[in-house]
């Protein structure tokens, strides 16, 4: 699928934190929708879990992945091992999960899926913990949790060479990808094109590019072709979390 078609067009600004939240399912959660292809219900969200949130409490599983960037606090999906701030995952489609979903203190996270997550009930599991169902199948794996800090920063060939960036996980056959980059104080230079479809998040600092200052919390997406943000300086530097769609997608 193109990437572009979440939003209205290539570099489209979308200031996160001043989108109206929305709730999202009937237990609490909410949610700022930062780009939807309504064709596909492909979604980027960030997803607001409130301090003492319960979910269904029913195993289940959905017929889309769910890729999960921790922004604050923590949850555990399964009552016992929590996800906490800093940490990525990836849980490919008919991954059995969601236990006993809570969280004591809340959370607020990234949360993107290629499809609606329709909930199909497990009344009984067959592991107490998340599990794939039988012929479950996803190129990029099940990347059950990568604590961010411990992943080393790398330099990489698309991205230009006073970046770096730390590789989260990626598809083997359509070449998509999730990557932290990294972009050094002082930084004055060309955006690089990733010569696929993506959609990008500031977490963290400022970035100009195309007439705009890019701070924590915006968002936008690009073609092929589209110089990532358009950036070209960069004063504090900044920490942007990227996702490409690969050739395949």
């Amino acid at each position: 699928m193109a990437g572009s078609l979440k939003l209205a067009r290539p570099l489209e600004h979308v200031r996160g934190n001043d989108l109206p939240w929305e709730m999202l399912g009937t237990h609490g959660l909410k949610r700022r929708k930062l780009g939807e292809d309504v064709q596909t219900g492909h979604v980027t969200n960030l997803v607001y879990i409130p301090k003492g949130w319960r979910g269904g409490g029913v195993a289940h599983f959905h017929a889309a992945f769910e890729e999960v960037y921790m922004l604050e606090g923590s949850v555990t999906l399964d009552g016992n091992h929590y996800f906490r701030e800093g940490v990525y995952f990836y849980r490919p489609a008919d991954v059995v999960h969601g236990h006993d979903e809570r969280s004591e203190e809340g959370a607020l996270a990234l949360v993107r899926s290629d499809g609606l997550l329709v909930l199909n009930l497990v009344h009984e599991p067959e592991q107490p913990v998340e599990y794939p169902l039988p012929g479950s199948a996803d190129p990029r794996g099940h990347v059950f949790e990568t604590r961010v800090a411990d992943v080393a920063p790398v330099a990489d060939p698309a991205l230009p060479a006073e970046w770096r960036i730390r590789p989260f996980s990626q598809d083997p056959v359509s070449g998509a990808r999730t990557f932290e980059a990294l972009v050094p104080a002082g930084w004055q230079g060309k955006a690089p094109v990733l010569a696929s479809a993506w959609e990008a998040y500031v977490l963290e600092g400022t970035l100009e590019g195309a007439g705009e200052i890019w701070q924590p919390g915006d968002y936008t997406v690009g073609l092929a072709d589209t110089p990532l943000l358009a950036a070209n300086a960069s004063a504090q530097g900044a920490r942007l979390l990227v996702w490409t769609f690969g050739t395949g997608a």
